[in-house]
């Protein structure tokens, strides 16, 4: 904890980044959010720094940054490995699925993900299915994510826990009701570059005070010898389930998945992806870096309390103004994936469960209205929750993650690629994904996997198989329906702004 003037400086770094956070909500109330599509959407725009900072941040959280170092702390070497799968992939997607979900989206009107499931496949179930899953699980990620930044408030300025959560929740819940989509974009960059230099401020000064890969590998040996070795302590499930889940759930996930809907350009994917993946590498290999290092510095000292590794390593390092900064900089973390998050969940009641279900010929300010109200109520449910959390962040975020993933995945990347899908076989996806990842946690003969397979893994080859069998001997959507999303004029359309 930073103590006397260093506290002060703290203080000052904290306020300050609070005040601009509100201030560029303020500002996108007053220019883009006075109407629910510029709300939600932005008007369609973004380009590419601001895509994949926002894409990245909103991915990355404080779990990154408390998550990733406690499991490297505890796990070993072995998850130096775990990164490399999203820094690929992720890029990669991005360049495979942005430029279809862009196309379906604009061609349907789909602002949310449960509205582009409904639409697509011309289901009211399957988007009300969508709608309850992402508003069910998207509190529990939200919780952990909370409590990551929680702790790094309380490490630098010694708040409580409860002040911190209130903080920490408040001040992201306020500039995303008061600025919309835009308000988190903006504030993602900003967010996003905080980020990138406070890990790997902390990782170059590791190198200095621990010592390069060799001195690394040491102190880690002499904590467990067992830390050097691959899978390391905590098995190959593990190793396993958190490498598959963090590559491959992003594009399950509707607070990631809406993003593409709003990019400006084809050319803006191209150059978002190399962005996002030189950012991702610092950041997710620092992280695993980081967790080693601490090992080797504090040997076993945190076993019992992994998500204190990080705030400690911090201030071990940089007790003083630097510090101040990093440890703001997971803050932001915590905020850029909750506003994200938050807006995904408050627009899935809002859109997709108040306007269809309660008040059909809603206006666009009531619909908006009941977003904001939402938002404010999940925050709440999510704050006494959070005075309470989960004890390991990353196993926690990975649960919420596949869940989700497990039901979207499919039916959101079917609708891009897929003609012959039908609106039965998207519901029975759905239902496979999801029960079949619930199914797979609840289920460990001998305390492993069924078969050794992650979850999500399950989840989503259950959906896949669910999807294919079920569309080939139900309905099929209309050929003239089918043929205009896949259409020229539709091609030609992808990037019209609202």
């Amino acid at each position: 904890m930073l103590s006397g003037s260093l506290a002060v400086i703290g203080f000052v770094m904290l306020g300050i980044y609070i005040v601009g956070m509100l201030g560029i909500g303020i500002y996108c109330n007053k220019k883009y959010a006075n109407t629910l599509s510029g709300f939600l959407t932005g008007g369609r725009s973004l380009g590419p720094w601001v895509f994949a900072l926002t894409y990245g941040s909103t991915y990355l959280s404080a779990s990154t940054f408390i998550g990733n170092t406690g499991t490297a702390y505890k796990a070993g070497m072995a998850y130096l490995m775990m990164p490399v799968a999203q820094v690929v992939l992720l890029p990669i997607g991005l360049v495979v699925f942005s430029h279809g979900l862009r196309r379906v989206s604009v061609r349907l009107g789909a602002m949310t993900i449960p509205q582009y499931v409904e639409k697509r496949f011309k289901s009211p179930l399957a988007g009300t299915l969508a709608s309850v899953v992402i508003l069910l699980f998207m509190v529990p990620y939200m919780v952990g994510v909370i409590k990551g930044g929680a702790l790094a408030l309380g490490s630098l300025l010694g708040l409580s826990y409860t002040v911190s959560v209130l903080l920490v929740a408040g001040v992201a819940c306020a500039y995303l009701v008061c600025g919309g989509y835009m308000a988190r974009c903006f504030t993602d960059v900003v967010q996003g570059v905080m980020m990138g230099f406070g890990m790997l401020a902390v990782l170059i000064m590791g190198f200095f005070v621990v010592g390069g890969p060799a001195e690394i590998a040491a102190g880690v040996g002499a904590s467990d010898p067992a830390l050097l070795e691959t899978p390391g302590p905590m098995g190959w499930s593990n190793l396993f389930l958190f490498s598959s889940v963090f590559a491959l759930t992003p594009w399950g996930l509707p607070q990631l998945v809406q993003t593409n809907f709003t990019i400006k350009d084809r050319k803006t994917v191209h150059i978002s992806s190399i962005v996002l993946s030189i950012w991702l590498g610092a950041i997710l290999i620092g992280s695993m870096i980081i967790g080693n290092m601490a090992r080797a510095y504090f040997g076993n000292a945190y076993l019992d309390n992994v998500d204190a590794v990080f705030p400690n390593l911090v201030l071990a390092f940089f007790p003083n103004a630097i510090g101040a900064i990093i440890i703001v900089a997971v803050i932001a973390a915590a905020m850029s994936t909750i506003d994200g998050v938050l807006m995904t969940s408050g627009s899935a009641f809002g859109v997709d469960i108040f306007k269809r279900f309660i008040k059909k010929d809603a206006s666009d300010k009531q619909v908006l209205t009941v977003t904001n109200i939402t938002m404010f109520a999940i925050m709440a449910v999510v704050v006494v929750w959070a005075f309470n959390p989960p004890a390991m962040i990353l196993t926690f975020s990975s649960f919420a993650f596949s869940v989700i993933a497990g039901a979207l995945i499919v039916p959101v990347f079917a609708g891009i690629y897929s003609r012959k899908g039908t609106t039965l076989g998207c519901v029975a996806s759905m239902i496979a994904g999801a029960g079949g990842t619930l199914l797979w946690y609840i289920v460990k003969p001998g305390g492993n996997y069924i078969l050794g397979c992650p979850p999500f893994v399950a989840g989503a080859i259950l959906s896949v198989i669910a999807y294919v069998a079920v569309s080939r001997f139900t309905p099929p959507l209309p050929q003239e329906f089918v043929d205009d999303l896949f259409s020229k004029e539709a091609e030609e359309n992808a990037y019209a702004q609202d």
